[in-house]
């Protein structure tokens, strides 16, 4: 009887140990499946520059100007991406109240090659009046453009701008001018220095040419013409904001000259310019 009391009890014993076992164990969360990221982003920022110059002529009467921009990105895959977007400046009020160029095109990624191919519309609204026509001053055109670029290595990308339309700004200052373009070429040059806080320091040379094709005997503009501009910039890059501190310059210096009313300013010469940039997208916010 005493064997049995006691292989009743031992029993009960292992029965209720039981439970309290499985309850100390630990168990392990079910990941939930990890979403896809989103294909489409947005890129957005804005500038504060001393002197907006556009191809090495300034477009601010050499005086401060606010630009900023918006754009939607699609990530197709891994080499390519299309995008649409805004960019806008303030200018000086003899131009047009503003600049905004609408924009897109697409991107492409093949190892250290990219390639950027698209269309921008320089809109001036509200520009001063030719003749009785107003607004064509600085009329609004449109230009097709390309941008290769080539990272050869963690310090140096070299790339280039290949750009070309018809109508230039309407023929203004450009008399029979139909078409006009520019190309150039740039790097950026990260220089071996550390400094505080994380800050990457780089150098930004660049040379271009900007040229007008014109109606050949029309007024004192000959068949092809133009200039030849330059910059170097450095750039301080702190995480979104950059500070570039640049200097530009042209060969023609004294013949694109502000109006009198406007102090009559040499705004293809050479000069420095300071430009405190944000720039931010939204997946980088996340």
């Amino acid at each position: 009887m005493k064997k049995v009391l006691l292989s009743v009890v031992a029993a009960l014993a292992v029965s209720a140990a039981v439970p309290a076992f499985a309850a100390d164990m630990p168990i392990k969360a079910v990941k939930a499946p990890v979403a896809a990221p989103s294909p489409w982003d947005v890129a957005f920022g804005v500038d504060f520059t001393t002197d907006y110059r556009l191809r090495g002529i300034s477009q601010s009467d050499k005086k401060a100007a606010v630009q900023g921009y918006f754009e939607v990105d699609y990530t197709v895959n891994d080499w390519l991406k299309f995008y649409a977007g805004i960019w806008g400046s303030s200018l000086a009020v003899y131009n047009a109240n503003a600049e905004i160029d609408p924009n897109g095109g697409f991107r492409l990624t093949f190892g250290n090659f990219g390639l950027d191919v698209g269309y921008v519309y320089y809109y001036y609204p509200d520009g001063t009046t030719v003749g009785t026509v107003p607004g064509l001053a600085y009329g609004s055109f449109g230009e097709f453009y390309a941008k290769p670029t080539y990272k050869f290595n963690d310090w140096l990308t070299v790339g280039g701008v290949i750009d070309g339309g018809s109508n230039f700004n309407n023929g203004y200052l450009i008399t029979g001018s139909k078409n006009a373009g520019f190309y150039s070429g740039n790097a950026v040059i990260t220089l071996p220095v550390k400094l505080p806080y994380g800050i990457v320091a780089s150098v930004n040379p660049e040379v271009g040419r900007q040229w007008y094709g014109c109606t050949v005997g029309v007024g004192a503009c000959p068949a092809v013409s133009g200039y030849t501009y330059w910059d170097v910039g450095l750039d301080l890059v702190y995480k979104a904001i950059t500070l570039d501190l640049r200097y530009w310059d042209t060969n023609k210096h004294n013949t694109f000259i502000s109006p009198v009313a406007f102090g009559a300013k040499d705004i293809a010469g050479s000069t420095f310019v300071a430009t405190l940039k944000f720039d931010a997208t939204l997946s980088g916010m996340k």
